[in-house]
Formats: structure tokens, sequence, C-alpha cells
């Protein structure tokens, strides 16, 4: 481990615990500046398993690398499944992709360790503060350092709740590809969520759905039905998607929460590839700055983390429609031919906002939900 240019009273200056995009930003950022940085990963391999779906868009990406070598296919089409009747909707304006997020963890913890950091494989950080000072404890070692940023994933998520197990399989298909993205809304199944499907390759896709293998291959299998697909996985993920919310409290002067650790993820869909890799671009550099007490103000206050708050009341209001509610909703936005642009598909407040501030379209909405639920959603964004 390199121990040059460390302050006498710390093994390193900056730990980081977890190589995914929010802590390989977050170190790439702090030993560009100067820092000493250790990452410690808990999995052998830098984004392996692989428990994503990896849709994103391209104004999203660009926040995090200009290496577009990470995109595998761009998406223009999906069709949205509610009560047995699909909705095809175009995704030309949505700068929607399919990214290969193992190469892009890879790439991201190539330029950490560039930029100067040192990385542990295969070893769980604990992390404990012990008579003031942060002590991270990695293979049996402690380690003291000035800042601990933690962007250790779901295990390390301070809330209870707010967590959910899903699973997502590989599938082999048998008679062709759709080169869309399907979503699948089945509230008796799926309550909290919905069910998906990304093409990957020819041949293959990624299905998947909250719950445990059984209840998710059940919901694969209707998937694929309705795309008129059929096929056989040949991998099986399973991993906690964390839809509580962000978590700040627990941030300080020296330690901060980001990524999934810290419920920087879309409440609405457990995604958080965009929204964790600013955070980590945030608190690296507000550690180069030693100035991470800043960082509730600069990523919730002033940057993306407004817009996870919003997510989580416009998640309150999906939870509380039922199927044939949704069904007219979407229905609305088929005939008005309404769809993801920009970074929309990243940033869903923008696009709850979009559909609010046309006036004849929220009227058409208003028809669809409970005027309380509409006006509850109007006081979010003009408020």
């Amino acid at each position: 481990m390199n121990l040059c240019n460390v302050a006498p009273s710390y093994n390193y200056e900056v730990i980081v615990i977890g190589a995914g995009p929010a802590g390989s930003l977050a170190a790439a950022e702090a030993a560009r500046a100067g820092k000493s940085v250790l990452i410690v990963e808990k999995d052998t391999e830098v984004g392996i398993p692989e428990h994503c779906g990896g849709l994103v868009s391209t104004s999203g990406l660009k926040n995090l690398i200009d290496d577009y070598s990470v995109i595998k296919k761009k998406i223009d089409k999906g069709v949205l499944i509610v009560k047995g009747r699909s909705f095809d909707f175009s995704f030309k304006k949505s700068n929607l992709v399919e990214i290969d997020r193992q190469l892009l963890d890879k790439k991201l913890a190539s330029l950490a360790i560039k930029e100067g950091s040192d990385i542990v494989l295969g070893s769980y950080a604990f992390y404990k503060k012990e008579n003031n000072v942060n002590l991270v404890y990695v293979k049996g070692k402690k380690l003291s350092a000035k800042y601990v940023i933690n962007a250790g994933g779901n295990a390390h998520y301070p809330k209870k709740e707010g967590k959910i197990l899903a699973t997502q399989f590989l599938f082999a298909l048998k008679n062709g590809n759709y080169d869309g993205v399907a979503i699948y809304i089945n509230k008796e199944l799926m309550p909290q969520m919905f069910g998906w499907y990304i093409p990957y390759d020819e041949g293959l896709a990624k299905v998947g759905a909250p719950g445990s293998a059984d209840v998710a291959l059940l919901v694969a299998k209707k998937i694929l039905n309705n795309l008129n697909l059929n096929g056989e996985p040949i991998k099986i993920m399973s991993s906690y998607l964390i839809n509580g919310g962000p978590v700040f409290k627990n941030n300080t002067n020296d330690y901060a929460l980001i990524g999934d650790a810290g419920g920087q993820t879309k409440p609405t869909t457990g995604g958080g590839i965009i929204f964790g890799g600013i955070g980590g671009k945030i608190a690296g550099k507000l550690v180069a700055e030693d100035a991470l007490g800043k960082y509730n103000e600069e990523y919730y206050e002033r940057g993306p983390g407004k817009d996870l708050i919003n997510q989580v009341k416009i998640k309150d209001v999906y939870d509380a429609l039922n199927d044939s509610a949704i069904y007219k909703i979407v229905e609305v936005l088929h005939k008005n031919d309404v769809s993801f642009s920009g970074d929309e598909f990243d940033f869903h407040s923008k696009f709850i906002k979009k559909i609010l501030g046309d006036p004849l379209l929220a009227l058409k909405v208003a028809e669809a939900i409970p005027s309380v639920v509409l006006s509850y959603l109007k006081s979010l964004f003009f408020s």
C-alpha cells in the first residue's frame, strides 16, 4: 500500500468503500487532487457479479464518462403492458441506451487507479468511528482515514425498509428478439414495482421482476408471452434494489454515504447508475477541497438529489394507484404520443413536470386519477 504523502496520523487520507461507479468516481476525483486514496471492494473482480439492467440516457451518462465504448446499443422503442394490453412508445427522443455495466465499472475503476488510487479486492470493509477517528477494518487490518466515503452498495443502506428483493434472468430466446424495452405492470403480483425486459445481445435478453426467483420467473414468462417470445434462463441474478429514498442524516464532515448505500437510486425503478455516479464525483471533489461537510448542500439542495426527493413522492402516488388507473394514464400518454426526451429517463421529475405543465394533457390525466392526487403532484412541482 502506498503510504507516501500521507498525514502522519492516517494510513490514508481517503478510504472509499465499494468500486462501483459511485465509489470509483469519488476516488478518482480525490486522487486527482493529490489525496492518498484506498478503494476497498468486497468482490474479487470489479463489475462482477452484475445486478443491473443497464439502461441510462446518454445525457445522464455523459455526467460520468465520455467514453461511449460502454454503450451496447441504442434503444429506440418500448412497450408498456398493463391489464393485458400492450402500448407501444417511441424512445427516439429519449437518448436511451443500454450500457455494458461490467465494462463501465472496470473503466471507472481504472480511471481511479490511473489517478493514483490503491485498491484491495475480495474484502468486506467494516467502518467504525473510535475516539473521533475513522477506522476501516480491511482483511483483519485496522486502517485509519481522514475521510471515509461509503459506496458499499445495498448492504450499507441504513434504513430498515426501502429494500426490495429483485431477480433478473439472462434469457436465451428461441424465436428472435424484441429490440425495445418492455415494462409489465401487475399490482397483484408486484404492488410496488414492475417487471422488465431489456434486449441484451442477439438471442439474449435481461428479463426480471421484484421478488424471489420463482415469482420473477412467472412474471418473466408473462412478459415474453406478451412479446410473442419464448426462451429459457441461462443465468439468474438476485439482489436488493433500494427504493426507499436517499439518506443524508448520517453524513458528517468526514463521512458520506453515496450510491446505493446512500439511497441515491430512483425510488421509481431502483436504478442508480447516474445518481450514484454524480454523487461520487461531488463527494470526491469536496474531499479534495477538505469540505465534505457541504455534501448534503451540494448534492441534495443544489444537485440531483432534489430530483430523488421528489421521486419518493412520485412513488407514493404510484403505490396508491391500481392497475385500472395506471391503464388510463398510460392510455392518455399513448394517445398524445408523450414519451421521455432528453434526460427524463433518468430524472423522472422532469417528465412528470412536463406532463403537468401542459394544461390539456394534465386535464386528461386528471380524468384517470383522483383530483386530490393531481393536486398533490402539482404542489410538488409548481409550489
